[in-house]
């Protein structure tokens, strides 16, 4: 089994998913970093181009795969969902080629609690679905979510998988006419997972395997992206927490997100 994410901009984030994931995976893996940070001045980086090879470093010290993404036409490419759907179809061509079990984690999201892969091993594939309008609003389009998701490579076509966005959908709006084809054949093989999503939750939601951790709470209600009482992060199958926005593709302060990303080291590692 392999677990992989795409880095763009916070090697933090990699030490977090390293100690979580050997502190809760309960099954044997090997975790893999595809690098896209950039080594130009961009939003994603701060304007910092040693990141790049910050990440390396981070990577060699804990002795994991670092795989670099070329990235080089993001100079003048620009477009998050653009940029998002060039390096996740990066890592399909590598499960392509690397046919396994692998489970794809955001780089902003760590797990919280104990996880098995052979909970899924009654099926090809769990993912997130997701739902946008078509062009011409009455159409429903339905595809997957990039930020988490499990594939059984073996025993999945790969030949419709495609990452790419469409124009009223963001990345992988292209997974859709995958999506009808497994859906149509074998539906019992598609598990669906559910989630507490940014700006829909709070404290009266919470899971008690989550409250349990009284430093992650006090992050979660103190977060100052927060909203109307509700909370920006986000929690997946109740295991997995995602910071979200965490490549910086909103835009904000980057040194509020490095501010951010050392309060959580202190939480899950420190």
């Amino acid at each position: 089994m392999k677990v992989v994410t795409a880095v763009v901009n916070n090697p933090i984030f990699i030490e977090i998913q390293y100690y979580t994931l050997k502190k809760y995976m309960k099954c044997d893996y090997e975790f893999i970093v595809f690098n896209d940070a950039k080594d130009f001045s961009d939003f994603t980086n701060g304007g910092d181009i040693t990141i790049k090879s910050t990440i390396q470093n981070v990577c060699d010290q804990l002795n994991i795969q670092c795989i670099n993404i070329n990235n080089d036409e993001h100079v003048y490419n620009k477009e998050p969902s653009h940029r998002t759907s060039d390096s996740m179809n990066t890592i399909l061509e590598y499960q392509k080629q690397y046919p396994d079990v692998y489970l794809l984690l955001d780089s902003d999201m760590f797990l919280i609690d104990d996880y098995n892969i052979s909970d899924y091993d009654k099926y090809d594939c769990s993912v997130v679905l997701q739902h946008r309008k078509d062009r011409d609003k009455t159409t429903d389009i339905y595809y997957i979510w990039n930020g988490i998701y499990y594939f059984n490579i073996p025993r999945l076509d790969t030949s419709l998988m495609n990452w790419g966005f469409t124009f009223t959908t963001d990345t992988g709006g292209q997974m859709s006419t995958w999506l009808k084809s497994i859906l149509s054949k074998e539906y019992d093989k598609v598990h669906f997972m559910k989630y507490l999503k940014s700006g829909e939750w709070n404290l009266s939601d919470m899971p008690a395997n989550l409250k349990t951790n009284e430093r992650l709470v006090r992050f979660l209600q103190n977060d100052i992206r927060n909203t109307n009482g509700n909370f920006f992060c986000e929690l997946y199958d109740n295991k997995f927490f995602h910071y979200r926005a965490g490549g910086n593709w909103e835009k904000r302060n980057f040194n509020l997100h490095m501010d951010l990303s050392r309060q959580l080291k202190t939480i899950f590692i420190e």
